[in-house]
């Protein structure tokens, strides 16, 4: 905005530099001036007088007749009309002289109407910025740093259910749940796209909210929230959702079908098909795609179309086909075409499966096969079981340990992977053996490295090694590690779920790559080691935390082995017993059995230390309990039942005196429980009292010494 824009005031008179003082001070008290110009005979500005200046005279000079000249500012501060006025309020005075571009005065203009211009054109722009609010969709509050409502649109009153005449001025707290652009004064940090939902009477709405801090001259003056109604988005969003999850799990049924499947409209366009069709016919899928079977005829796939057909009859229909320019050129296909219809009951669909004969003829002849060949399999499986009993000491009467034997003597066979799972105790080690010592690698080393056990400091140098003078302390030869040592080999990595995440990264670069960089080395080393990978921890739940690598975790589960916990296979517990027994039998020579009643204690324990606890429980029996049979006496507390604890009742037959009946109560009372429990510390435990109060009250009644 300009001056010439502003209230300028016109100029009531010019002074003339000869004019006296007194004719001035007239002129001031007539025309009630802030400020009186001093011109040439051109109007052209010379100097400036206010009426500070006349009153700072003394009466005298004013009488005197001395002269404007004498006491006006010259040279004063001026505007020309078409200056700023932004530039006008930075200037001195309450008052200045405008003149033209030429230099003549023109008038005189106030701070004050330079105020109040720009109050009008706030209000102004104020109204405008409000009306743009209201007329925004999405509801806008602002606070100022103190947390009081600034800023609240028509939008926001929809959404908060407040007039803004309720929010203006007032603190966020007292308009609106939830708080959040109070965080933002905190933090001084913005938050997007948070979405969160409001209960109305007449439903829910959900919305997302945009809250970011309001910064003035690098000072956080207040926060804005800007919120959205994405209700419809979110139920369009979730329609959305569920269709194209009906069209997944449409298309994972049409693909699950080991028959091929062809989905078509009711001119016979193709709009599905799965790739078992183009397993049977050799057609492939992008052929048939879009195409009709009309052109399927004519190309020569099909002789005949079992739409034309569904379509007549309104029913399934079923076709004797042989595929003739697939690439299997002989095959014999059941091909039958059935209608999908609507609500209404009208056919907006047909499915068409083919079956392949040849193929089924050819399943029928190979299990016939499969049936002789499994007898010799079977007792050759007999055969390899036991062997593995007497090379593994393996116990595996279970079908679950069984099947996962079975599943590790065939990954024993290759290179993959294989990632080992199972509570601690189970086994895991035992498995890795046994798929090392039946693999193509077993005249090669097993290298087993516990993640777990090893400091983070020092486990890189164990699995990489390093070369000479790599840190203070490095040998002077360096260091070869595990991989290294594991070359030709297998390399067990017990614990993986421990590794730290630095280490995973250098991890999954030597398995991709095949090779590892020692430390302090500059070369990288190539590497053939086969990996198996063991935890009790559950490496998705980790993944998902962001505690293991995701990549690294597809790496190792190539082929996932779980190991069910013994309370899971207690038919092998007495099998594994006498195993134990045997081994510590020969170990320590010692000759001992275990009666009936431990191993149904043994039965009944859940083993959450599975078979190493088994084993530890059998040498500490076999080493520590006298006599040639352990007994139930003699099995560790733990192992037992837990007795419920029951509340009986006293039952008086007769009448005697209470002190006596008192007496006979407790003579009974603790013989029950010394039968019972065999210690006057367990009885008294039982019985709630001290164990000299139990000895007091037996030498009392005669029955202890």
């Amino acid at each position: 905005m300009l001056v010439r824009d502003a209230d300028v005031s016109p100029v009531p008179c010019l002074l003339s530099p000869s004019d006296t003082v007194e004719r001035a001070w007239r002129l001031f008290r007539e025309h009630q001036a802030e400020i009186l110009p001093v011109a040439s005979e051109g109007e052209m500005l010379l100097g400036v007088l206010d009426r500070k200046m006349i009153l700072e005279l003394d009466p005298g000079d004013i009488l005197s007749g001395c002269t404007v000249d004498s006491v006006m500012e010259k040279a004063p501060a001026s505007v020309r009309e078409d200056c700023r006025l932004e530039d006008v309020w930075e200037l001195p005075g309450s008052a200045l002289p405008v003149v033209d571009a030429g230099g003549r005065v023109t008038g005189v203009l106030r701070k004050c109407d330079v105020g109040y211009t720009y109050y009008q054109k706030a209000t102004g722009m104020w109204k405008q910025v409000e009306a743009i609010l209201d007329a925004a969709h999405n509801g806008i509050i602002a606070i100022d740093r103190q947390g009081m409502v600034t800023i609240f649109n028509e939008a926001a009153e929809k959404i908060t259910r407040r007039k803004k005449e309720q929010a203006m001025g007032k603190h966020l707290s007292e308009v609106i749940i939830p708080l959040g652009l109070l965080d933002i004064l905190r933090s001084g940090e913005g938050q997007l796209s948070h979405k969160f939902t409001v209960n109305y009477s007449s439903g829910t709405r959900v919305y997302v909210t945009n809250r970011t801090p309001i910064i003035q001259n690098g000072e956080l003056v207040g926060a804005v929230g800007v919120f959205q109604d994405i209700s419809e988005l979110e139920s369009i969003s979730e329609e959305l959702h569920s269709v194209k999850q009906l069209n997944q799990e449409l298309q994972a049924v049409i693909e699950s079908q080991y028959d091929g499947v062809i989905v078509t409209d009711i001119d016979g366009v193709v709009l599905r098909v799965n790739h078992a069709h183009e397993r049977i016919t050799g057609i492939p899928a992008g052929e048939m795609q879009g195409k009709s079977m009309r052109e399927l005829v004519e190309k020569g796939y099909y002789s005949k179309s079992v739409v034309d057909a569904v379509m007549r009859q309104g029913k399934a229909v079923t076709l004797m086909e042989r595929c003739q320019n697939g690439v299997k050129n002989t095959n014999l296909l059941l091909v039958t075409g059935s209608p999908a219809r609507d609500a209404l009951g009208r056919i907006v669909r047909v499915v068409i499966t083919v079956r392949d004969l040849t193929e089924l003829n050819e399943l029928k002849r190979q299990l016939e096969e499969t049936k002789e060949l499994s007898k010799r399999y079977r007792s050759e499986l007999v055969e390899l079981r036991g062997r593995l009993m007497d090379q593994d000491n393996l116990i595996f009467n279970s079908p679950k340990v069984q099947e996962l034997l079975a599943m590790a003597l065939r990954v024993a066979q290759v290179d993959s992977t294989v990632l080992i799972l199972g509570e601690s105790g189970v086994g895991k080690e035992v498995f890795a053996k046994v798929i090392h010592t039946h693999s193509p690698r077993k005249k090669g080393p097993f290298i087993k490295v516990n993640c777990g056990a090893i400091p983070a400091n020092l486990l890189e140098t164990e699995l990489f090694g390093y070369e000479a003078g790599a840190f203070t302390g490095a040998s002077r030869e360096g260091k070869m590690g595990m991989f290294e040592l594991a070359h030709n080999g297998t390399l067990f990595l017990d614990e993986i779920g421990d590794l730290p995440l630095p280490l995973q990264v250098k991890i999954l670069r030597s398995i991709q790559d095949r090779e590892i960089q020692r430390v302090g080395g500059r070369k990288p080393l190539p590497v053939n080691v086969r990996i198996l990978a063991a935890t009790n921890r559950n490496l998705e739940e980790m993944v998902q935390q962001g505690e293991f690598r995701e990549d690294l975790y597809f790496r190792l589960n190539v082929v996932p082995l779980y190991i069910p916990p013994l309370r899971h296979r207690r038919e092998e517990i007495i099998p594994l017993v006498y195993s134990f027994r045997d081994k510590f039998s020969q170990a320590y020579n010692i000759k001992k059995d275990f009666a009936p009643e431990v191993f149904e204690l043994f039965l009944n324990y859940d083993w959450p230390g599975n078979v190493r606890e088994l084993e530890n429980i059998v040498e500490r029996l076999m080493v520590t309990t006298p006599g040639l049979v352990v007994t139930p006496e003699q099995v560790p507390d733990h192992l037992l039942p837990q007795r419920p604890r029951s509340v009986p009742t006293v039952i008086v037959q007769g009448i005697l005196p209470l002190k006596q009946a008192m007496i006979e109560m407790e003579r009974q009372l603790l013989q029950h429980a010394l039968r019972e429990f065999g210690s006057t510390y367990k009885a008294a435990e039982v019985l709630e009292v001290n164990q000299s109060t139990v000895v007091r009250k037996l030498k009392r009644i005669g029955n202890y010494d």
